[in-house]
């Protein structure tokens, strides 16, 4: 499709998540009118307001490690680029690497030095030292990443926003789109309240995207699936704050969050779709699997309140889709993060506004996340996440 001056180009963008407020702000600084359409009352509803809030340089895939780290340094400069407070606290990441599984995580390890991310191996003794609430056996040696951490999604959504709204943004809530049609070269983006001429479309859509690459009569494969975040009451005897700590061998993470734990375990058999409401039953799997690893949980206390679920967005390779779609020319997906989408929302909102407007990458190789993929045959060697948590 041929390219228009940031000036000219009218983008509207379906999603007001971390992901699309952060394209609608990257595009907005660099000149192109900006329309933003959401279908719930109030943004960041979805799988933003619904996160763990994670961020972190502890990947497999060279392309996610660059990612992140644009994040950490756009998140920790939030305050003086958009002009609200993201809370980013580098809390750290503590990884529990399994007896056996050494190379792999030495492999990464220097893959993420090169990148420029510090990461740390800390052998066993340091881990009885740091990390006293941890059981050591069967582990080889902890993996922290100081530089990792946490943030307010919410806030961070709001702020982008809001600066995009000031650059001249438009943002139209309670519009959920349910048509897109390509004419002129250009795009009709229909709603209940009518439709609206567009130059481009930007699918930031999360759990929806699919559903949107439909009504374009194209196909992204982007499912739901249902996170569990369980809550603990105060605990005592926790030094805090911790780290988010993630126990590799089962999967089962946990985090501080003032004198509380929130803790949580993907379900592999919880099946697609946007379903609704806690799992219960699959606390008792989780604090099953946690036990062994850290004993100390078996004074905690489940507060059910306090707990959520949301949702990730998910992919056949857990890998987004981020790019052009090939079989609707100006129609544009950045969707399908698999529960990365709030810490690599800056890098995906730059390279978005780069390859639109001047067609370039914003300096990440977007390769590994072409949605072309999905159309190809699976032979040959596709890259992957091996640290999807």
């Amino acid at each position: 499709m041929p390219r228009m001056t940031s000036r000219t180009l009218h983008v509207a963008v379906v999603g007001a998540g971390i992901v699309g407020a952060a394209i609608a702000w990257s595009l907005a600084r660099r000149g192109a009118r900006v329309t933003v359409f959401e279908r719930a009352d109030a943004p960041a509803t979805g799988s933003t307001g619904r996160s763990a809030a994670g961020l972190r340089h502890q990947f497999s895939l060279r392309a996610n490690v660059r990612f992140s780290r644009f994040g950490a340094e756009r998140f920790g400069a939030f305050e003086r680029e958009v002009g609200a407070d993201a809370a980013f606290r580098r809390v750290g990441y503590l990884f529990l690497v399994p007896a056996g599984d050494e190379a792999r995580w030495a492999r990464d390890r220097a893959m993420q030095a090169e990148e420029g991310a510090r990461v740390e191996r800390w052998s066993l003794d340091e881990l009885a030292h740091r990390a006293p609430y941890v059981a050591r056996e069967g582990l080889a040696e902890g993996s922290f990443g100081p530089d990792d951490g946490v943030l307010d999604p919410h806030a961070a959504t709001l702020g982008y926003l809001g600066a995009a709204r000031a650059l001249g943004a438009e943002l139209r809530l309670g519009h959920a789109v349910v048509g897109l049609d390509a004419r002129g070269g250009g795009w009709r983006v229909a709603t209940a309240a009518g439709t609206l001429a567009v130059d481009r479309v930007v699918n930031a859509s999360g759990p929806q995207a699919g559903a949107i690459a439909a009504l374009a009569g194209t196909r992204l494969p982007v499912v739901a699936s249902r996170r569990d975040v369980f809550v603990t009451a105060p605990i005592d005897g926790v030094p805090f704050p911790t780290p988010l700590v993630v126990d590799a061998a089962t999967g089962v993470w946990w985090r501080s969050e003032g004198e509380r734990l929130l803790l949580g375990r993907s379900n592999p058999a919880e099946p697609s779709g946007e379903r609704e409401g806690m799992d219960w039953t699959w606390f008792e799997a989780t604090l099953e699997a946690a036990l062994p690893r850290f004993p100390f949980l078996e004074r905690a206390r489940l507060d059910r309140r306090a707990s959520w679920w949301g949702w990730y967005e998910v992919t056949p390779d857990h890998l987004p889709a981020i790019g052009e779609s090939v079989d609707a020319p100006g129609l544009w997906h950045a969707a399908g993060f698999s529960g990365h989408g709030v810490q690599h929302a800056p890098a995906t909102g730059a390279a978005i506004a780069d390859a639109l407007l001047s067609g370039g990458d914003g300096g990440f190789d977007l390769t590994p996340f072409d949605p072309a993929r999905f159309g190809r045959s699976s032979g040959g060697e596709r890259p992957d996440e091996a640290r999807v948590v």
